[in-house]
């Protein structure tokens, strides 16, 4: 009898969210990402290269409006900015040394990452495949109690006979609220790399934050920071890109 009660008291003491993982997949799960939506999106990236190769700096915004629904996606242009990006294209016709720093931000734009941005649960849920968790705890988010949980990810890596990567850190954070819903996120990833007598590091880190809106997890503000280094050669990227929904 003191083994049956015992052993009732230990089952009441476990937390209520057994298995992290699962709680976070079936939260995404619940995100069909088919409603109605209207939305602004924005990206500011800035490119640094440095070192034998050549020096070379960037500095773009553009903005761009998305919709989408149960029928699927769209990405409108404004004229504005493809009056801007001819300008560029002119500019570098003339001058081979010109920037485009609005072709280059545009380049974040693909239809992929804006459908993302609007419906970002497939996301998530590509990333967490195969994860393992590694750590969970009670944090915060933004001033609000927060279930913080580390998930170690997977990779697959394509080398040939001449190229080896290795990857030193592949790892995803989540913010949860109190139904699962991912609040913020943190993915780092770092490798090093080599081509024959050629080695380098890679570096990447993007930070989010997300809202529930409808039937979608939206993915409000990324920052992302990759840096890499080889060949004599460092180069800098940051994009930061945010969405503002209309309505």
């Amino acid at each position: 009898m003191r083994l049956t009660a015992g052993l009732l008291l230990s089952l009441i003491a476990l937390p209520l969210h057994a298995d992290a993982l699962t709680d976070v997949r079936s939260a995404l799960g619940r995100f069909a990402g088919r409603a109605a939506i209207r939305a602004s999106y924005d990206v500011h990236r800035i490119e640094k290269n440095e070192g034998k190769l050549g020096n070379e700096s960037t500095n773009g915004k553009v903005s761009v409006e998305v919709e989408g629904d149960a029928n699927g996606f769209r990405v409108i242009f404004p004229r504005p900015l493809l009056d801007a990006v001819e300008r560029e294209k002119l500019a570098e016709t003339r001058n081979a040394k010109a920037t485009s720093p609005t072709v280059n931000a545009l380049r974040e734009v693909d239809p992929v990452a804006a459908a993302n941005a609007v419906d970002f649960a497939p996301e998530l849920l590509r990333l967490l495949d195969g994860a393992k968790v590694v750590e969970e705890k009670a944090g915060a988010w933004n001033g609000k109690p927060a279930r913080t949980v580390t998930f170690g990810l997977t990779h697959s890596i394509e080398t040939d006979g001449a190229g080896k990567m290795t990857v030193a850190q592949n790892k995803l954070t989540l913010w949860l609220d109190a139904n699962n819903v991912p609040l913020g996120g943190e993915h780092h990833f770092q490798a090093k790399f080599s081509f024959l007598i050629f080695k380098g590091e890679s570096k990447q880190q993007k930070k989010w934050q997300f809202a529930g809106v409808g039937d979608r997890l939206v993915r409000l503000r990324q920052e992302e920071q990759n840096n890499m280094t080889g060949m004599g050669q460092k180069q800098n990227e940051q994009t930061v890109a945010t969405v503002r929904v209309h309505g």
